[in-house]
Protein backbone atom coordinates (compact mmCIF):
# COMPACT_ATOMS: atom_id res chain seq x y z
CA UNK A 1 0.00 0.00 0.00
CA UNK A 2 1.17 3.36 -0.77
CA UNK A 3 1.41 6.50 1.65
CA UNK A 4 -1.64 6.86 1.68
CA UNK A 5 -2.96 7.38 5.58
CA UNK A 6 -4.59 3.87 6.25
CA UNK A 7 -6.84 4.61 8.65
CA UNK A 8 -8.58 7.36 6.40
CA UNK A 9 -8.48 4.61 3.86
CA UNK A 10 -10.19 1.96 5.74
CA UNK A 11 -13.06 4.99 7.51
CA UNK A 12 -14.13 5.94 3.74
CA UNK A 13 -13.91 2.73 2.14
CA UNK A 14 -16.27 1.49 4.75
CA UNK A 15 -18.74 3.98 5.17
CA UNK A 16 -18.98 3.74 1.14
CA UNK A 17 -19.99 0.46 1.05
CA UNK A 18 -22.47 0.33 3.95
CA UNK A 19 -24.29 3.42 2.57
CA UNK A 20 -24.30 1.29 -0.49
CA UNK A 21 -25.93 -1.35 1.46
CA UNK A 22 -28.26 0.28 3.87
CA UNK A 23 -29.44 2.66 0.87
CA UNK A 24 -30.66 -0.51 -0.58
CA UNK A 25 -31.19 -2.86 2.58
CA UNK A 26 -29.18 -5.95 0.16
CA UNK A 27 -27.82 -7.40 3.30
CA UNK A 28 -31.42 -7.29 5.27
CA UNK A 29 -30.09 -5.67 8.73
CA UNK A 30 -31.72 -2.30 8.08
CA UNK A 31 -29.81 0.50 10.22
CA UNK A 32 -28.74 0.31 13.57
CA UNK A 33 -26.84 -1.82 15.68
CA UNK A 34 -26.64 -4.72 13.49
CA UNK A 35 -25.00 -2.32 10.47
CA UNK A 36 -22.59 -0.91 13.54
CA UNK A 37 -21.43 -4.23 14.51
CA UNK A 38 -20.55 -5.03 10.82
CA UNK A 39 -18.46 -1.76 10.52
CA UNK A 40 -16.62 -2.14 13.35
CA UNK A 41 -15.65 -5.99 12.28
CA UNK A 42 -15.38 -4.65 8.82
CA UNK A 43 -12.71 -1.90 9.78
CA UNK A 44 -11.19 -3.76 12.02
CA UNK A 45 -10.19 -6.32 9.60
CA UNK A 46 -9.80 -4.16 6.61
CA UNK A 47 -6.98 -2.31 8.35
CA UNK A 48 -5.14 -5.77 8.97
CA UNK A 49 -6.00 -6.89 5.17
CA UNK A 50 -4.57 -3.47 4.16
CA UNK A 51 -0.93 -4.23 6.28
CA UNK A 52 1.33 -6.46 4.86
CA UNK A 53 2.93 -7.11 8.04
CA UNK A 54 0.29 -8.43 9.73
CA UNK A 55 -1.06 -12.02 9.16
CA UNK A 56 -4.70 -11.62 7.96
CA UNK A 57 -7.17 -13.68 10.41
CA UNK A 58 -10.53 -14.47 9.86
CA UNK A 59 -12.29 -16.13 12.63
CA UNK A 60 -13.65 -13.64 14.55
CA UNK A 61 -14.95 -12.03 11.32
CA UNK A 62 -16.73 -15.32 10.34
CA UNK A 63 -18.43 -15.93 13.55
CA UNK A 64 -19.53 -12.13 13.23
CA UNK A 65 -20.97 -12.36 9.26
CA UNK A 66 -23.22 -15.21 10.86
CA UNK A 67 -24.44 -14.01 13.86
CA UNK A 68 -25.64 -11.30 11.35
CA UNK A 69 -27.64 -13.88 9.12
CA UNK A 70 -25.22 -13.00 6.12
CA UNK A 71 -25.35 -15.68 3.71
CA UNK A 72 -22.71 -15.81 0.83
CA UNK A 73 -24.75 -14.07 -1.80
CA UNK A 74 -25.41 -10.59 0.29
CA UNK A 75 -21.51 -10.79 1.32
CA UNK A 76 -20.39 -10.81 -1.92
CA UNK A 77 -22.42 -7.54 -2.45
CA UNK A 78 -21.08 -6.31 0.25
CA UNK A 79 -17.42 -7.09 -1.36
CA UNK A 80 -18.07 -5.70 -4.15
CA UNK A 81 -18.99 -2.05 -3.10
CA UNK A 82 -16.26 -2.49 -0.62
CA UNK A 83 -13.89 -3.50 -3.66
CA UNK A 84 -15.22 -0.12 -6.20
CA UNK A 85 -14.61 1.72 -3.03
CA UNK A 86 -11.28 0.69 -2.28
CA UNK A 87 -10.62 1.24 -5.77
CA UNK A 88 -10.66 4.95 -5.44
CA UNK A 89 -8.54 4.84 -2.78
CA UNK A 90 -5.90 3.99 -4.76
CA UNK A 91 -4.50 1.52 -2.73
CA UNK A 92 -2.61 -0.47 -5.51
CA UNK A 93 -2.83 -3.94 -6.61
CA UNK A 94 -1.33 -5.85 -3.53
CA UNK A 95 -3.44 -4.70 -1.36
CA UNK A 96 -6.40 -5.25 -3.68
CA UNK A 97 -5.76 -8.92 -3.72
CA UNK A 98 -5.02 -9.05 -0.03
CA UNK A 99 -8.63 -7.83 0.07
CA UNK A 100 -10.02 -9.72 -1.87
CA UNK A 101 -8.31 -12.93 -0.56
CA UNK A 102 -9.67 -12.29 2.71
CA UNK A 103 -13.65 -11.78 1.30
CA UNK A 104 -12.88 -15.22 -0.66
CA UNK A 105 -12.07 -16.75 2.29
CA UNK A 106 -14.81 -15.33 4.85
CA UNK A 107 -17.07 -16.40 1.80
CA UNK A 108 -16.36 -19.78 2.08
CA UNK A 109 -17.45 -20.72 5.44
CA UNK A 110 -20.70 -18.56 5.05
CA UNK A 111 -23.96 -20.41 4.48
CA UNK A 112 -25.84 -20.14 0.77
CA UNK A 113 -29.25 -18.30 0.55
CA UNK A 114 -31.75 -20.50 1.65
CA UNK A 115 -34.99 -20.42 -0.52
CA UNK A 116 -38.02 -18.46 1.19
CA UNK A 117 -40.52 -21.13 1.79
CA UNK A 118 -44.60 -19.76 1.86
CA UNK A 119 -47.09 -22.84 3.28
CA UNK A 120 -50.48 -23.26 1.82
CA UNK A 121 -49.20 -21.69 -1.79
CA UNK A 122 -48.59 -23.11 -4.98
CA UNK A 123 -45.24 -22.79 -6.28
CA UNK A 124 -46.49 -20.23 -8.74
CA UNK A 125 -47.58 -17.64 -6.53
CA UNK A 126 -44.52 -18.34 -4.08
CA UNK A 127 -42.82 -14.68 -4.05
CA UNK A 128 -38.94 -14.24 -4.61
CA UNK A 129 -36.00 -13.94 -2.34
CA UNK A 130 -35.15 -10.54 -3.60
CA UNK A 131 -32.58 -9.66 -1.59
CA UNK A 132 -30.93 -13.05 -2.67
CA UNK A 133 -32.30 -11.73 -6.71
CA UNK A 134 -30.20 -8.67 -6.14
CA UNK A 135 -26.87 -9.84 -5.36
CA UNK A 136 -23.97 -10.38 -7.73
CA UNK A 137 -24.77 -14.20 -7.68
CA UNK A 138 -28.31 -13.68 -8.39
CA UNK A 139 -28.16 -10.79 -11.38
CA UNK A 140 -25.44 -13.33 -12.39
CA UNK A 141 -28.13 -16.23 -12.85
CA UNK A 142 -30.21 -14.77 -14.91
CA UNK A 143 -27.81 -13.94 -17.64
CA UNK A 144 -26.98 -15.74 -20.38
CA UNK A 145 -23.95 -18.37 -19.46
CA UNK A 146 -20.69 -16.97 -21.12
CA UNK A 147 -18.13 -19.62 -22.42
CA UNK A 148 -15.40 -19.88 -20.99
CA UNK A 149 -16.04 -20.10 -17.46
CA UNK A 150 -13.93 -21.82 -14.68
CA UNK A 151 -15.50 -25.13 -14.12
CA UNK A 152 -14.27 -25.77 -10.32
CA UNK A 153 -13.02 -27.92 -8.33
CA UNK A 154 -10.81 -29.48 -11.70
CA UNK A 155 -10.25 -25.44 -12.67
CA UNK A 156 -10.67 -26.48 -16.29
CA UNK A 157 -12.66 -24.31 -18.68
CA UNK A 158 -16.05 -24.70 -19.91
CA UNK A 159 -15.57 -23.89 -23.25
CA UNK A 160 -12.59 -25.73 -24.46
CA UNK A 161 -11.35 -28.23 -21.76
CA UNK A 162 -8.08 -26.03 -20.92
CA UNK A 163 -6.50 -24.94 -18.10
CA UNK A 164 -8.49 -21.94 -16.71
CA UNK A 165 -8.32 -18.68 -17.40
CA UNK A 166 -7.16 -20.45 -21.26
CA UNK A 167 -5.87 -17.74 -23.68
CA UNK A 168 -9.34 -17.07 -24.94
CA UNK A 169 -10.76 -16.04 -21.80
CA UNK A 170 -7.29 -13.94 -20.85
CA UNK A 171 -8.43 -12.06 -23.46
CA UNK A 172 -11.58 -11.92 -22.24
CA UNK A 173 -11.23 -10.67 -19.12
CA UNK A 174 -8.46 -7.88 -19.99
CA UNK A 175 -11.70 -6.49 -22.43
CA UNK A 176 -14.18 -7.27 -19.66
CA UNK A 177 -12.09 -5.30 -17.16
CA UNK A 178 -11.60 -2.11 -19.46
CA UNK A 179 -7.70 -1.41 -18.13
CA UNK A 180 -8.97 -1.63 -14.33
CA UNK A 181 -5.88 -4.11 -13.92
CA UNK A 182 -6.00 -4.04 -9.91
CA UNK A 183 -9.85 -5.54 -10.11
CA UNK A 184 -8.79 -7.54 -12.32
CA UNK A 185 -5.97 -8.57 -10.10
CA UNK A 186 -8.44 -9.23 -7.24
CA UNK A 187 -10.59 -11.18 -8.96
CA UNK A 188 -8.11 -13.52 -10.24
CA UNK A 189 -6.40 -13.90 -6.65
CA UNK A 190 -9.63 -14.92 -5.59
CA UNK A 191 -9.91 -17.66 -8.21
CA UNK A 192 -6.16 -18.42 -7.15
CA UNK A 193 -7.46 -19.34 -3.45
CA UNK A 194 -10.55 -21.18 -4.64
CA UNK A 195 -8.12 -23.24 -7.57
CA UNK A 196 -4.98 -23.66 -4.67
CA UNK A 197 -7.18 -25.27 -2.05
CA UNK A 198 -9.31 -27.28 -4.87
CA UNK A 199 -6.03 -28.44 -6.13
CA UNK A 200 -3.12 -29.36 -3.35
CA UNK A 201 -0.89 -31.81 -5.33
CA UNK A 202 -0.70 -28.43 -7.60
CA UNK A 203 2.65 -26.62 -6.85
CA UNK A 204 1.82 -22.88 -5.48
CA UNK A 205 4.37 -21.00 -7.83
CA UNK A 206 2.66 -22.80 -10.60
CA UNK A 207 -0.64 -22.02 -9.80
CA UNK A 208 0.21 -18.01 -8.88
CA UNK A 209 1.91 -18.13 -13.03
CA UNK A 210 -1.01 -19.62 -14.24
CA UNK A 211 -3.40 -17.08 -12.44
CA UNK A 212 -1.78 -13.97 -12.59
CA UNK A 213 1.54 -14.71 -14.27
CA UNK A 214 0.11 -13.43 -17.68
CA UNK A 215 -1.22 -10.34 -16.55
CA UNK A 216 0.47 -7.42 -18.23
CA UNK A 217 2.53 -5.46 -15.87
CA UNK A 218 2.19 -2.06 -17.72
CA UNK A 219 -1.34 -0.85 -17.59
CA UNK A 220 -3.66 -2.38 -19.97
Amino acid sequence: MDSTDPDRVVRLAVAEALARVADEDSLGLGEGDALERLGRGLREVLRRALDDRVPVTTPEFVDLCRDLGLHRDAFDLLGHYLMTALLTQHVGPDALIRVGVLFGTVGRYLPGARPVAHHNESPAARRRDVRSDNSVVGRYRRTKLPEHLPNPPSWTCTGCGREWPCATKQSQLLAEFGGARASLAVYLGSCLVAAAEDLPTLPLPRVRLRFLGWLPRARF
